[in-house]
């Protein structure tokens, strides 16, 4: 009797003590009880999977945040070579030297008279004026301009005479029909230049002349 009495005495003051306590050592046992920690795993969930709601109001504030950014007016100018692009950029008198050449050796005739036509050329030595002058001289020539073609080779001829101005004179006289200039210009060329890589159709030339 004194046994079972004992037996529940003891369950039921360990009932209570689980009852009344929180994370607390049971003083009469030394037991550690400590509550589920379900709130804590809840706010975990939470976290991980967030409620409708939650997602909805995300979406609504994505929707309310307008992501356009207008665009601005650019107020620079391009420049190219520290010029404005409204501006015509000229070439430098070596670089009309060289697209002049390349024109004339493409035969590409009215790009040259176009790149040396009342062009400033005292910058350069005087071999070089004399060159770019014979080159615009034939072009007008091969162009079908010949009192232009021949008024540049006569202001040559106060420079410096030569077999190709001799030869490029006499066909242009030639091409006017003053057949009498022409084979006096080639028979000139043969008598000074016989060395000349024009001599022979010189000669050619001014013999078929003579027969008119």
């Amino acid at each position: 009797m004194k046994v079972n009495t004992f037996v529940l005495g003891f369950s039921f003051a360990l009932i209570c003590s689980m009852g009344f306590s929180e994370n607390k050592i049971l003083w009469d046992f030394g037991v550690v009880i400590r509550q589920p920690e379900i709130q804590n795993a809840n706010n975990e969930i939470s976290h991980k999977f967030p409620s409708k709601d939650k997602i909805s109001q995300a979406k609504i504030t994505a929707v309310i945040t307008d992501p356009f950014v207008p665009p601005t007016r650019n107020t620079n100018t391009s420049k190219i070579s520290g010029k404005f692009l409204s501006e015509p950029i000229e070439l430098s008198i070596h670089q009309i030297k060289l697209a002049a050449e390349k024109s004339y050796l493409m035969k590409n005739y009215p790009h040259v008279i176009a790149i040396l036509y009342q062009r400033d050329l005292s910058i350069l030595s005087e071999k070089v004026q004399n060159d770019l002058i014979y080159l615009l001289a034939d072009a007008y020539y091969q162009n079908g301009n010949y009192t232009k073609a021949q008024a540049q080779v006569i202001s040559l001829f106060k420079q410096n005479e030569s077999d190709k101005l001799y030869l490029l004179l006499a066909m242009i006289y030639e091409s006017l029909g003053d057949n009498k200039n022409a084979k006096n210009n080639y028979q000139k060329l043969i008598a000074y230049y016989p060395n000349s890589d024009y001599f022979n159709s010189a000669k050619i030339k001014s013999r078929i002349l003579v027969k008119h």
